[in-house]
């Protein structure tokens, strides 16, 4: 342990003299053709490192590229600073210069610490756990729950008494926060109403699942008061919390209690939130199978980057935690509405260590609706706004200067709106009003703007190139600024104000709509579009000045490539399938007429599959409104007991369609009805880690910095002009065709709904993908 902090307390303090230095040797002032070819040079180096050996963690290739590459953004910090600011006499310039100033003054910060984080992420492998039951923590499973549907929650309690450990030494629990006295006995008879019946249906569904339920007074300090009321009522060495909307797998448990039994100070370890439903942008603009989406760089590679640093925090979600620690300081912390990152912030501060293990172990929802996944940003933002005034890792005690940095990055990112929106709006002071807020020639702007971005796209690209393609960043960015913009200020304003509320999931849009929160987009397209004019007008009526408006318009162009990708987020596609499917490629068994044949599944989710078998096997030709049943348990890991007696799932034939391979591809719906049945259906959805890790593998890939803007560009006009069709045409949209996933980054077969056939081909795999992690006898 001391030696970690030793390494941990001299990688910080090489990282600290590496930037003075570099900070120093940038100050130097050169001559313009000397920059350039200063410049040149370096950008030609970062891209003989950027190799694939630049990409492994850890590289000394990759630190020497970010070395580089954070040498050109201080000699860009220098320059933007002794030379291109306004002067203070002229204050029209000057105030929106100097705002434009302490926008890229945070990016620059933000280059500087997130990079600190990332450079050196860890990689955990899970620790074996003892043979014997009496060895292992007892633990609580908490599933806090307020409005969800209840065929959401009986999943994930399914799913929660599924998951392999002795059954003596787990106890689950739903802790419902929308039947609590308060509601039930609430002056509204309709809502005293809802709420009886949804305490008696849900205690219903504990008692025959064997489940405890779990209610409380009110509904004081949101989910932290209902986690903390829970804990009241429990006793469990460690403490299992899952959302509503997240089926944990099998081996959840498993692959995470040992760590416990290592670390006698582990309060935490956290394991990624998988989604298996597309976000808005994602599902708008078509790239959920061809592109890591939002969530995954975060999991992919931040958290990681945070282990080093003993700073990964607790998600809310998808986690297992110490008790005792958690009784030290009162519960779980509910004075912000980020609760989870809270009690990660103050435990650390107790002394206390945490884990981040990579592998994906249980799969949820991401909020269907663009106003939806709004909210939820904005109460993300605003819970850690109200961290940074309240707790400021900066100053608060017991923290590690590691540790101080990781938190400051974690909380400061949330500011980027602000920055977005000063990026956005800055090229209309010159554009419209002549106002040079940022004094350069075209010729400073190439050797020293365009050259920091150059550098920062390759660095972000060598470090994160799996989990985020080029500009996606700045597309998530701009879709969210300008609503969690007003969160922030009204957190600022006042800290305590802001309530926890919760996000919707698995409901269905039903038809194509603008998003009502469109309109200050549209505002904002507006004012871009006039700047396109204003650009064209001073190019023709100002020669003298061509070479700066053209680097003012080309940037006011980039503007709107970003704003015609967002309205094509808030343009929103109909969705009316609640439970999505997963593409899963594993071979499969169905029983016709007392008859066993073997194929391969392609895809699943809670309501139906797809199946494959070859053409000579159906029997008879006829498919459609047959019944059949699928045999499970062999599915989810060979090597368990339990799959020397496969559970049989009737299902429904909905349709059958022959492919160019020999074989059939049959629609399947699930008819289960008994509780044996229920239950293998959520095993073979949600049982198997490995299928989320494939998944994952398949859009982590990298297409590479010229591929990656190409498929940019192509999801803007594609999307943009599309939306902007729509807009103007007052009718229904159809889908816009996905742009082509760049070369080399993969993508999965589309997934067939149960009574639609689908497109495509498939061949059945030949080989057997277990899972990695079997169960162990108790």
């Amino acid at each position: 342990m001391m030696a970690r902090r030793l390494g941990r307390l001299a990688l910080i303090i090489l990282w600290c003299v590496s930037v003075v230095a570099l900070l120093a040797a940038a100050a130097q002032p050169v001559s313009l053709p000397a920059q350039i070819v200063l410049m040149v040079v370096l950008l030609v180096a970062m891209a003989l490192l950027k190799g694939r050996r630049s990409h492994e963690e850890g590289s000394i290739r990759r630190t020497i590229l970010v070395m580089i590459g954070a040498f050109v953004v201080a000699r860009y910090l220098a320059w933007r600073t002794l030379s291109t600011l306004p002067p203070t006499d002229d204050l029209l310039a000057f105030i929106p210069g100097i705002i434009l100033y302490g926008a890229e003054i945070y990016a620059i910060v933000m280059f500087f610490v997130n990079n600190f984080v990332v450079i050196d992420p860890v990689t955990r492998k899970s620790p074996p756990l003892p043979e014997a039951a009496e060895d292992l923590p007892s633990i609580d499973v908490f599933v806090p729950s307020y409005n969800e549907d209840d065929a959401l929650i009986e999943t994930t309690l399914i799913g929660a008494r599924r998951m392999w450990y002795p059954a003596e030494r787990v106890t689950v629990y739903l802790l419902d926060d929308g039947g609590t006295d308060a509601k039930r006995h609430s002056a509204d008879p309709q809502e005293a109403m809802r709420a009886r019946e949804r305490h008696e249906r849900l205690q219903a569904m504990c008692s025959r699942l064997g489940v405890r339920y779990l209610t409380r007074e009110n509904n004081a300090h949101a989910k932290a008061g209902n986690l903390n009321a829970a804990l009241r009522h429990s006793q469990g060495d460690l403490i299992a919390v899952f959302d509503a909307d997240h089926v944990p797998t099998r081996d959840f448990l498993m692959a995470t209690a040992g760590f416990f039994l290592k670390d006698p100070k582990l309060f935490l370890v956290q394991t990624p939130h998988f989604f298996l439903s597309p976000d808005p942008l994602e599902r708008n603009l078509g790239t959920f199978e061809r592109m890591p989406s939002e969530n995954e760089m975060f999991y992919g590679m931040i958290q990681r980057g945070l282990d080093r640093w003993n700073a990964a925090f607790f998600c809310g979600s998808a986690a297992l935690l110490r008790r005792a620690c958690l009784e030290e300081i009162g519960g779980f912390s509910g004075s912000s509405v980020t609760e989870d990152a809270e009690t990660a912030l103050d435990l650390h501060a107790r002394g206390y260590n945490s884990v981040y293990f990579g592998k994906p172990l249980i799969a949820g929802l991401q909020p269907e609706s663009f106003a939806a996944f709004i909210g939820q940003r904005s109460r993300w933002a605003q819970g850690m706004t109200q961290i940074f005034i309240m707790k400021n890792p900066l100053i608060k005690r017991g923290l590690t200067l590691g540790q101080r940095l990781s938190y400051l990055a974690s909380s400061m990112f949330w500011l980027f709106p602000f920055s977005r929106l000063m990026f956005l709006i800055a090229p209309l002071f010159y554009l419209y009003f002549g106002l040079e807020i940022y004094r350069a020639t075209a010729a400073e702007f190439a050797a020293y703007t365009l050259t920091y971005l150059a550098a920062s796209l390759v660095i972000q690209n060598a470090l994160n190139g799996r989990f985020r393609w080029p500009l996606i960043s700045e597309l998530y960015e701009l879709s969210q600024s300008l609503h969690t913009s007003v969160a922030i200020v009204t957190t600022i304003v006042n800290p305590r104000k802001p309530t926890f509320k919760v996000t919707a999931k698995g409901a269905t849009l039903t038809h194509d709509h603008v998003s009502p929160l469109a309109r200050p987009l549209l505002v904002v397209i507006g004012l871009l579009l006039l700047g396109v004019a204003a650009t064209i007008w001073r190019y023709v009526m100002e020669p003298s000045t061509r070479d700066v408006v053209l680097v003012v318009g080309f940037w006011n162009l980039f503007n709107m490539l970003l704003a015609l990708a967002a309205l094509g987020v808030v343009c929103e596609h109909a969705q009316h399938r609640s439970a999505p499917r997963a593409v899963v490629r594993r071979p499969a068994r169905i029983r016709i007429d007392g008859v066993i044949y073997d194929g391969a599944l392609l895809d699943v989710s809670q309501g139906g599959a797809r199946l494959a078998l070859p053409a000579k096997l159906v029997p008879g030709g006829r498919v459609s409104g047959r019944v059949a049943h699928l045999l499970v348990d062999d599915l989810i890991a060979p090597t368990h007991p339990s799959a020397a007696e496969a559970r049989a799932v009737p299902v429904e034939m909905r349709y059958g369609r022959p492919d160019d391979d020999g074989n059939i591809q049959i629609g399947l719906r699930f008819a289960a009805t008994t509780e044996t049945e229920k239950e293998a259906v959520v095993d073979l959805v949600y049982g198997s880690s490995a299928l989320w890790s494939e998944l994952l593998a398949r859009r982590h890939r990298r297409p590479g910095i010229l591929r990656g803007l190409t498929h940019f560009l192509g999801l803007s006009l594609g999307y943009g002009f599309k939306s902007a069709g729509f807009l103007l045409g007052g009718g229904r949209r159809s889908p816009a065709p996905a742009p082509a996933a760049p070369a080399g980054t993969g993508g999965a077969e589309p997934a067939g709904a149960a009574g639609t056939p689908p497109d495509g081909r498939f061949t059945p795999p030949l080989t057997w993908n277990s899972d990695g992690l079997a169960p162990r006898r108790s």
